[in-house]
């Protein structure tokens, strides 16, 4: 699998080292000692601390001491809270919990610290790609275990128990603690991954949007952290085949008719689903947007694909616009960026935060085309839930005051922001949302498969965020946009992407 990732955020516990069943004998010691002394007490006892049910449900993954307040709880068990300086065996929270630390302190003595060799060779592989690291825990030894392994250092930021209490961070399962690691790594979310073993922690990590999620099987098994919502689920990362991809100059990408034999070994046991930008892709680019046409011959081209692999459109125009110039009906369309969806059967999809950003587009618009009237050739395309300022006919002295005045008036309108594109400023909800995600959304609707491959090809910068984020596919870029790309094979026109489209067709 290829993932454009910058980072990765690592748990301690069952991921790096196997201290996670000791974690959990100590526990399991704890709870049984005060269960112990409940019955002396004449109290009602409390089925014993299971390991296997009890430990991944209530405690893995989750602050010492919210652990114990939900395993109670679960018994129908309140405590008073207590204070740090109580004895081990008081009937607080706390008394509980410094118990169960003293239990796991002298575990980690007698018996040391053992690293997941297969892990971590990964992580150094990680490491020398360039990926930065940040090591997480909710447990306050973290430092101490790292120091007994001789990793201190390895890593470039580590959020732990400690930190967590000094910042006031919430525990697991909400994705603070993550988020945190990626802000200190100067990182976003969409651009970092994060190793979990515990379901709680599995469940921050899809609650932060990180990029990719992956769960380590141990105290839980391979559907519960799916169900919590792993991407993946391997019992080591050696199992994982992850490959990051790195942007590049478009004029190192190899051509995707000349590499097409190499190329298509990629999909030769899976069918592929294929995303297709419209403008520079299906239809030439044109000095005015409205006149964009899609050729007799390529609309036919298109339709053969789609009666032999699922096709969908991604464009940046509205949905309606870009259904009537492709005009087929029987495959999946996505507008204005993904933002709005349709497809056979009736099926359609406008995303909810863009909808109640549509009000802000009403009063945008007339702003800037008052400010812009002076500049000859500014041409504004409104659509559902963005809006375009094409400036491709304006006087190249004049671009930058465009740019100038579109970035002035958008400071006035903080629900939105803006992305470049060839002549174009498209104006968006300030939503994480782009044509790479609206791609991983299709690929669900489109395959029943759990991670179907897929091909994007598009022309503009607009289109990196599908090469750049989509998972378990490739990109081609048809020609060039003057920056950096994630694609993984070029075509250098509309006459290449037809013969493209043939070869697939004969395959």
């Amino acid at each position: 699998m290829k993932y454009a990732i910058k980072a990765a955020i690592i748990d301690l516990d069952g991921v790096l080292t196997k201290t996670a069943s000791q974690h959990a004998r100590a526990w399991k010691l704890a709870f049984d000692d005060y269960n112990k002394r409940r019955k002396i007490s004449g109290k009602e006892p409390f089925p014993t601390f299971s390991i296997k049910q009890d430990y991944p449900k209530y405690i893995d993954g989750i602050p010492r001491y919210d652990g114990i307040v939900k395993f109670l709880e679960s018994k129908g068990i309140a405590l008073p809270m207590g204070t740090p300086e109580d004895d081990l065996r008081a009937d607080t929270v706390f008394g509980i919990g410094l118990l169960k630390n003293s239990i796991f302190q002298k575990l980690i003595q007698e018996e040391g610290v053992k690293v997941l060799d297969r892990n971590l060779e990964v992580f150094r592989e990680w490491k020398k790609e360039g990926i930065h690291l940040a090591i997480i825990s909710s447990s306050k030894n973290c430092r101490k275990i790292l120091e007994e392994i001789g990793l201190e250092d390895f890593f470039e930021v580590r959020i732990d128990g400690i930190t967590a209490e000094e910042r006031n961070i919430p525990g697991k399962p909400e994705p603070d603690i993550f988020l945190e690691a990626a802000k200190e790594l100067g990182v976003e979310p969409g651009e970092s991954l994060v190793v979990e073993d515990a379901q709680a922690g599995v469940e921050a990590a899809r609650k932060g949007d990180f990029r990719l999620v992956i769960g380590i099987e141990n105290s839980s098994n391979h559907q519960e952290l799916l169900d919590k919502g792993a991407d993946v689920v391997v019992k080591d990362l050696q199992e994982l085949k992850l490959h990051f991809k790195k942007g590049g100059d478009p004029k190192d990408l190899p051509s995707a008719l000349e590499d097409f034999p190499k190329l298509v070994e990629n999909f030769r046991e899976t069918q592929p689903l294929f995303f297709l930008d419209f403008d520079g892709t299906l239809s030439p680019i044109v000095e005015h947007h409205n006149d964009a046409a899609i050729s007799e011959e390529m609309r036919k081209l298109v339709q053969e694909l789609a009666h032999k692999y699922p096709v969908a459109v991604v464009s940046g125009r509205g949905l309606a616009d870009v259904r009537k110039r492709v005009d087929l009906p029987d495959i999946y369309y996505a507008g204005s960026h993904g933002f709005e969806i349709s497809g056979p059967n009736g099926f359609s999809r406008d995303h909810e935060g863009a909808v109640k950003v549509i009000p802000v587009f009403e009063k945008l618009e007339p702003v800037l085309r008052e400010r812009l009237k002076h500049i000859k050739g500014v041409d504004f395309e409104r659509k559902k839930f963005t809006l375009a300022v094409h400036y491709r006919q304006v006087k190249e002295e004049m671009e930058q005051e465009v740019h100038q005045t579109v970035m002035e008036a958008l400071k006035e309108y903080p629900e939105v922001t803006k992305a470049e594109g060839k002549k174009v400023i498209e104006i968006r909800p300030a939503i994480d949302w782009h044509k790479g995600k609206a791609v991983e959304f299709l690929k669900k609707e489109l395959s029943k498969e759990s991670s179907p491959f897929s091909v994007y090809i598009g022309d503009d910068v607009t289109d990196e965020d599908a090469f750049r984020f989509v998972s378990n596919g490739l990109g081609i870029l048809v020609g060039e946009h003057g920056k950096q790309t994630y694609a993984d094979y070029s075509l250098a026109d509309q006459e290449e992407v037809k013969t493209f489209f043939r070869k697939l067709l004969e395959h």
